[in-house]
C-alpha cells in the first residue's frame, strides 16, 4: 500500500536544535507522506518563497507547512503551556530555517530505505 494511503503512516521529525533534549520531553513534529500532486504544490510554494516579497514569502511558507504538517507534541511556550497545532501557531513557533529543515525531511521521506528496497525485490 502506498504510504500516502496508509492511515497509520506518519513522519516524525525532531529539529536539529532539539536532538539533545530528553526523549520524553523532546518536541516532535508530525507530517504526512506527500503524493506526487502534493509534492508539486510544495515545490510551487517553495518557488514562491524564493521570488516573492517578505510577506508573500511567509504566506508561501505557511501554505507549504499546512500542506505537509499534521501536528506536533511537546511544544510548550515560555510559560510551560502546551501550544496547540494550527496554521497561526506554526508561524508563532517555527522559524523559516526550521521550516526549511522540515520541508527537506518531508521531501526526502518518500525515498525507500535499503530494507524496503530489499523487501520489494
Amino acid at each position: 500500500m502506498p504510504r500516502s494511503l496508509d492511515p497509520s503512516s506518519r513522519l516524525t521529525m525532531v529539529l536539529a536544535c532539539d536532538v539533545d533534549k530528553p526523549r520524553e520531553t523532546q518536541p516532535r513534529i508530525f507530517a504526512r507522506t506527500l503524493t506526487l500532486n502534493q509534492q508539486r504544490k510544495l515545490m510551487a510554494a517553495m518557488g514562491r518563497m524564493q521570488t516573492a516579497s517578505a510577506d508573500e514569502k511567509i504566506d508561501a511558507a505557511l501554505d507549504a507547512a499546512e500542506l505537509c504538517l499534521t501536528g506536533w507534541e511537546n511544544m510548550t511556550g515560555q510559560n510551560g503551556e502546551a501550544i496547540q497545532f494550527s496554521r497561526d501557531a506554526i508561524g508563532d513557533v517555527l522559524s523559516m530555517e526550521e521550516l526549511a529543515e522540515v520541508f527537506s525531511a518531508v521531501s526526502g521521506a518518500g525515498k525507500a530505505s535499503v530494507s524496503e528496497k530489499k523487501e520489494s525485490e
